[in-house]
């Protein structure tokens, strides 16, 4: 253990400030003679990245997305995905843990939907605290994030948030209230974006009268990556930590306004204690970070990993065909003798969207691999037909790596890194690439100088069919390509040595506008490739994507409608992929890229047996789900980005091995307007300050909207069907009438008694909301509070429970600055999902 004040007395006033910057992209800097050593963080929120970043990551578990997690409405299971990231951590030789994503579902298109729990801040706060505490004991820090109203990912960098005092406190800080008072947390990460006009890595509000003074929060806070301006604000706010290295703001500029007198040593002296204080807690001395990343593919990691995904699977739609006399779902492998799997999403792996959330996964199967491989267990004689219908890749695709070769030979490409940015000099690494999809962020071979380098990538591209190919490059720096088939001369894909193609929204804003050439290609006849690129941005971050689009037949559709129409079940898998939900973008629409809802439609019209996956990792527009449509989809089922098991998961459910366990932890509109924070998701960059977004649907998101303004969403928070039949009790609570102060020693126990009442195992999930009967104050006509989730064998009876304290009641009273429970009168509405169609009982509770 580090002895703090013995440490601190070590080190000079420059030691102190260079302490709290990051030295790399993932590490702090150690000062030995102190006896302080390095601090080593990783992504992320979908597993433990390491290092690493693209074919050079370390491979790890890659546990079910943020909204999959939020839809098992589990906070036990959190705690085991807690415990399983925790260990990952050591075995990345990781410290913290930057995660868990904790920003409330505000916009059905945030770029990191996928990436957070729900659109409630109460079953958010529950399930991160679960997470929280488990991660940590394991002696691995947590960065709950984003400190606080980056909901959205339009200019993030820049937006100041316009939000009033209630919906900031009720929901937008709520999350992480219950990470820090009740799963303990020991680190924050501050957002990027501004609040109420001060950037949130320098808001002393926010970081330490809320947080420290308010809270209790003991631990430190680092910033989001390049989310710091300015060293005395954020100095003097109480943020702990800048990140990454090479320093930019801390440093000497933190030395300087401290012998100006800007900052005092004293400040200084506590951000270093804060660092100092989760070293020790993560044992940084003991745990060096130095040691090889280990990755270790554990089959009972896996069968958690894998049972997260189901119980995060929520099956939206079951409705009874004329051709079965019963629901699709679950699929009767005994009287199938053919399978018609369509869609761009079958036969590729979509289990996590892009950004800090991506990582490389251990083995993984793709839907039609593995729903193929499961029908052939059953009988030989079943024949599964793959279409795909339609395309959904917005770039160019990505090749896979069995279409790559070295000059060798090998699988992949040769990438040869130089120090510096003359890309002919000689190499430093010669080492391969398995992906053309090249993202460093900072992580380079030991060697090669992170910021000031360059790379050759050389070999080819091995065609699978005739025709005409597009090839595609995305370059965060200069770059130029050529491809040159065999026998011909080089075609030139792209030559920007002086980097003059307009820059994009792609990597972070770094990205250039995609360059493309067609090159006419010959099966199975090789295409060489030969690539120079440098860096520019001078932070670290640097990409470069390769991309190659395949001829496709005119009449895509037509054979993925015949294909359906002769066999005994279609499954449609649609969605997106990290192309349209990605950290550092909004999506524009909410429909499904491509024309992917005119395949559902053509094929449920050619099959009423059809069950649509939905392989989303948010909220996507499903008119062809609804009763109103002329040919409804029978069968409706999502998980979203569900992890390294999502398709092994989602076969299960398919087949009746398991019961698809998830409820929404968000609300689908029917239509992207209708959603509560529609008029004001775009900023007004009207005036001469920042970007200003302003959150005026206040306490109104999500299912709170469309109940007070009597608009139907598509689907509701809560809504999820099981294959099991249940029927509820009465619902009961240990009172009807209590004072107030009364609450925290006891709370008010309700109970629901849940029986199961057909041949299967129902799963359901009593759902407690609070309705004010005559708030003093503005309230929504009711606030999810507390739930319990129950599993019940056939036969038999359980009996569902969960506690309501002060908390259940409270609002925030922006008369007194604090939390404040009303006297009165409250239904407590036991229902099945937000919807008031799914009511299930009532009962009035008197608080005095």
């Amino acid at each position: 253990m580090i002895d703090i004040e013995t440490a601190l007395g070590a080190l000079s006033l420059d030691d102190k400030c260079r302490l709290v910057a990051g030295e790399t992209n993932w590490r702090t800097r150690a000062f030995p003679d102190a006896g302080i050593p390095q601090l080593k963080m990783s992504d992320g929120p979908t597993g433990l990245r390491g290092e690493g970043h693209g074919s050079a990551g370390t491979p790890g578990v890659a546990v079910p997305a943020g909204i999959t997690l939020g839809a098992s409405w589990d906070p036990d299971l959190l705690a085991e995905i807690g415990g399983l990231l925790g260990k990952e951590a050591r075995r990345k030789r990781a410290h913290v843990l930057l995660g868990p994503t904790v920003n409330l579902h505000r916009t059905p298109v945030g770029g990191r939907t996928f990436e957070c729990y729900s659109e409630d801040p109460e079953l958010s706060g529950a399930l991160a605290a679960s997470y929280v505490r488990a991660v940590q004991a394991h002696e691995v820090a947590v960065t709950v994030k984003h400190f606080v109203c980056n909901d959205t990912e339009i200019d993030r960098m820049t937006i100041d948030v316009d939000v009033d005092e209630r919906p900031l406190r009720e929901l937008y800080l709520r999350p992480f209230e219950r990470a820090v008072k009740e799963g303990g947390a020991w680190g924050i990460m501050s957002a990027y974006n501004r609040v109420g006009g001060e950037f949130a890595a320098e808001n002393r509000r926010l970081l330490t009268d809320i947080l420290r003074t308010e809270w209790g929060f003991d631990g430190y806070v680092v910033s989001d990556w390049f989310g710091v301006h300015e060293a005395v604000g954020a100095a003097n706010a109480g943020l702990t930590l800048e990140m990454p290295g090479p320093i930019r703001v801390y440093g000497e500029r933190l030395t300087d306004a401290v012998e100006r007198g800007d900052v005092t040593e004293e400040t200084v002296d506590g951000l270093v204690r804060d660092l100092l204080v989760v070293m020790n807690r993560t044992r940084a001395d003991e745990r060096s970070c130095d040691e090889v990343e280990e990755s270790i593919d554990d089959p009972t990691e896996r069968a958690l990993t894998r049972r997260a995904a189901i119980a995060g699977t929520v099956l939206l739609r079951n409705e009874a065909v004329s051709s079965l006399g019963r629901p699709v779902l679950p699929l009767d492998v005994a009287q199938l003798t053919s399978v018609a799997v369509i869609g761009p999403n079958a036969v590729v792996d979509r289990s996590m969207g892009g950004g800090s959330a991506s990582l490389t996964p251990f083995a993984h199967r793709t839907m039609f691999d593995a729903l193929g491989d499961r029908l052939g267990e059953q009988s030989s004689d079943i024949t599964t037909t793959y279409r795909p219908g339609v395309r959904i890749d917005r770039l160019t695709p990505i090749p896979r790596r069995a279409q790559l070769r070295t000059p060798h030979g090998e699988p992949g490409l040769r990438l040869e890194y130089v120090n510096g940015v003359d890309w002919d000099a000689a190499a430093a690494v010669d080492t391969m690439s398995t992906t053309s999809m090249l993202r460093f962020f900072g992580t380079t071979p030991d060697d090669v100088d992170p910021v000031a380098f360059g790379a050759r990538v050389t070999g080819s591209f091995v065609p699978d069919v005739d025709g005409p190919h597009v090839f595609g490059v995305v370059s965060t720096g200069p770059v130029v390509m050529t491809a040159t088939p065999d026998g011909g001369e080089p075609i030139v894909v792209v030559d920007d040595p002086d980097m003059k193609i307009p820059r994009t929204r792609e990597f972070f804003g770094y990205g250039s506008e995609e360059s493309t050439a067609v090159v006419d290609a010959v099966a199975g006849v090789p295409i060489e490739l030969s690539v120079k690129w440098k860096t520019a941005a001078g932070n670290g971050f640097a990409a470069l994507r390769i991309g190659v689009r395949v001829p496709d037949p005119d009449d895509l559709v037509e054979q993925a409608v015949a294909a359906a129409a002769a066999a005994d079940v279609a499954v449609v898998v649609v969605g997106t992929n990290d192309e349209w939900e990605t950290e550092g973008f909004d999506r524009e629409v909410m429909n499904l890229p491509g024309e992917q809802d005119a395949l559902v439609e053509a094929v449920v019209a050619a099959n009423p047996n059809t069950v649509v996956v939905v392989n989303a990792g948010s909220p996507v527009t499903m008119d062809w789900a609804g009763d109103d449509h002329p040919t409804p989809a029978p069968a409706v089922i999502t998980s979203f980005f569900a992890g390294q098991e999502q398709a092994e998961a989602m076969v299960d459910v398919l087949f009746g091995r398991a019961d698809p366990g998830g409820r929404l932890p968000i609300t689908y509109p029917k239509r992207l307007r209708d959603h509560p924070a529609y008029e004001h998701h775009e900023p007004d960059r009207s005036g001469d300050g920042p970007p200003r977004q302003r959150y005026e649907e206040g306490l109104f998101i999500g299912h709170r909207h469309y109940e007070r303004a009597g608009l139907a969403p598509r689907f509701w928070l809560g809504h999820g069907l099981s294959y099991g039949a249940s029927e509820w009790g009465k619902p009961s609570a240990s009172t009807a009438s209590t004072p107030v102060q009364s609450l925290a020693a006891q709370p008010i126990r309700v109970e629901v008694p849940v029986t199961s009442i057909s041949d299967r195992t129902a799963t359901a999930v009593v759902q407690g909301y609070i309705a004010p009967i005559a708030a003093p104050v503005e309230r929504p006509a009711r606030e999810l509070k507390a739930w319990a989730k129950v599993e019940v064998p056939t036969g038999e009876s359980v009996t569902a429970s969960f506690e309501l304290g002060p908390d259940a009641f409270h609002h925030w009273d922006e008369a007194t600055g604090a939390w404040a429970i009303a006297t009165g009168e409250y239904d407590l509405v036991i229902a099945r999902s937000a919807s008031p169609h799914d009511e299930h009982g009532r009962i009035r509770i008197t608080l005095t």
